[in-house]
């Protein structure tokens, strides 16, 4: 314990230089966070960088720990491969947090890096064999193992970094789950896991100093990305020695809030149909601000749910069944209450997302199958008629409501109108003309010759256009058009041919 807490009080003495240095050199560079006036809350230009801090403010410690071996440190000597895959891996996300945050980089890039990253973890040693089962056997992942432990390191690395919306919240929630895995840990005798987590909270706590509000330097990617992949990796080894059950447990309850936060944006997105990575105001912190709460009340109650959730990880660490269904019941409830306060949702609008998802699939998966059967059709039709007709079965698995074709008829000169349904008034502009209505306008052409204008609608009061409806509708309306032109030239041909002579 002696050795943990000097590895502490040293790293927490070097995060405060490195801060300190970080943010002079950020200014001087101007590496600095800039209002947005929507998502951000500063009101003035914070440096970046604090991930640089934070890295070596841990790495320091347990760089000097190979120079005093004692009973302590001589766990740093059996891991080496271990040790150096972490080091490595959380340089890799430093790396491409920095320049994130100096230049930026696009999201494929740094979810690539993020996937090295976390596979040169998998290579060290720090993997999921197990799924954590409190009713049962735990469930051996085999094959699944990589990537459930590549979905783990990029789960704490994005939700840690989604959750950085307020001064001193993402770097405290990670130092009050980096303690709670330190008592985990010396409740498990895991003397190494103790060892880095002293170092990792110690750094952590030297850099809060000058994050809390008013900060006068930011975590940025680098700092987000770097806690959460550290974090990740060493609540892995942390919980190693529990019971199998409640293995994996442990961890997601202590990162339980930012894992909550994390997937509550990502189902508030897909409910409203946003894209996943789309910035709101609608996290946790931002939720609290709404209510009327100060910058720091809302980061202090946050450190409150911490503490619960770090007593509740405590607790499973008891390892009784009943005690860890206990634990996890009450969690739900807790959850379930969130939900309600800090989604921005009901359970009903999830149903019916869901509901209508399902519909909207099932819908056009038979619209696509009418327009293949009707393109079918159109290839094998001998008049302008029946073209008319397979094209219009295709319209009816889109829903359309009309549609009317001005052509010049093959071997006439002059234009004639085809309507559906048949004796619709042909002029659609009358019904589209609804604010409620969709409707389009398109010519029929093929290679270069155009045969006529094709205009159809759908009243939107009916229920929704499909999403696939315009590609639909351009297929059948390109097939016609080569339709069009072969039937020209089959009533060229016919003209042309000599009559045949009667016979006797």
């Amino acid at each position: 314990m002696t050795t943990c807490l000097v590895a502490f009080g040293l790293a927490l003495l070097v995060g405060l230089v490195a801060t300190l240095a970080v943010r002079k050199v950020a200014l001087r560079l101007g590496v600095v966070d800039r209002p947005d006036e929507f998502r951000k809350v500063n009101q003035r230009e914070v440096p970046l960088l604090g991930g640089i801090a934070i890295y070596v403010g841990f790495a320091t410690p347990v760089a000097l720990c190979f120079f005093h071996r004692n009973v302590v440190t001589e766990h740093l000597y059996q891991r080496p491969v271990e040790l150096a895959a972490l080091m490595a891996g959380a340089a890799m996300v430093l790396a491409m947090g920095v320049i994130d945050d100096a230049w930026g980089l696009p999201a494929r890039w740094k979810l690539i890096v993020q996937a090295a990253a976390a596979s040169v973890a998998f290579a060290g040693g720090f993997s999921i064999g197990l799924v954590s089962n409190p009713f049962g056997e735990p469930v051996a992942l085999g094959l699944l193992s990589l990537p459930v432990t590549l979905f783990w390191f990029l789960g704490c690395m994005n939700a840690v970094n989604l959750l950085d919306g307020l001064d001193g919240l993402a770097a405290g929630v990670c130092l009050f789950a980096s303690v709670t895995l330190f008592l985990v840990s010396l409740l498990f005798g895991h003397v190494l896991t103790m060892l880095l987590m002293a170092c990792l909270s110690g750094a952590i706590l030297g850099f809060l100093l000058f994050n809390f509000h008013p900060a006068s330097v930011f975590l940025g990617d680098s700092g987000s990305m770097v806690l959460g992949f550290l974090v990740g990796a060493l609540s892995l080894w942390g919980a190693r020695k529990a019971e199998a059950t409640v293995a994996l447990l442990i961890p997601c309850i202590a990162l339980g809030l930012p894992i909550f936060d994390t997937v509550l944006a990502i189902v508030r997105r897909w409910l409203r149909r946003l894209p996943i990575a789309a910035p709101d105001r609608r996290h946790v912190h931002h939720v609290l601000l709404s209510k009327g709460l100060s910058h720091r009340q809302a980061v202090l109650v946050l450190y409150v749910a911490c503490v619960v959730l770090g007593g509740a990880a405590l607790l499973v660490t008891a390892g009784r069944n009943e005690l860890t269904l206990l634990v996890l019941g009450s969690l739900a409830i807790l959850a379930f209450v969130c939900v309600r306060v800090f989604g921005g949702m009901q359970f009903l609008d999830l149903w019916g997302r869901l509901a209508g998802e399902w519909t909207r699939r099932h819908r056009a998966a038979e619209a696509k199958i009418s327009v293949e059967r009707a393109i079918s059709r159109m290839q094998a039709v001998t008049s302008t008629n029946a073209l008319w007709r397979a094209f219009c079965a295709g319209l009816e698995g889109l829903d359309l409501d009309f549609a009317v074709l001005q052509l010049f008829a093959i071997g006439e000169s002059r234009p004639h109108v085809l309507t559906w349904p048949e004796g619709r008034d042909p002029a659609p502009e009358r019904h589209a003309s609804k604010p409620e209505s969709w409707s389009a306008r398109l010519r029929v052409q093929s290679n270069g010759r155009t045969f006529g204008e094709l205009e159809l609608g759908k009243c939107i009061e009916g229920g929704l256009l499909l999403s696939d409806a315009p590609e639909l509708v351009d297929r059948l309306k390109r097939e016609m058009g080569t339709n069009m032109e072969r039937l020209s030239a089959l009533n060229v041909e016919d003209a042309a041919a000599p009559p045949r002579a009667a016979v006797a």
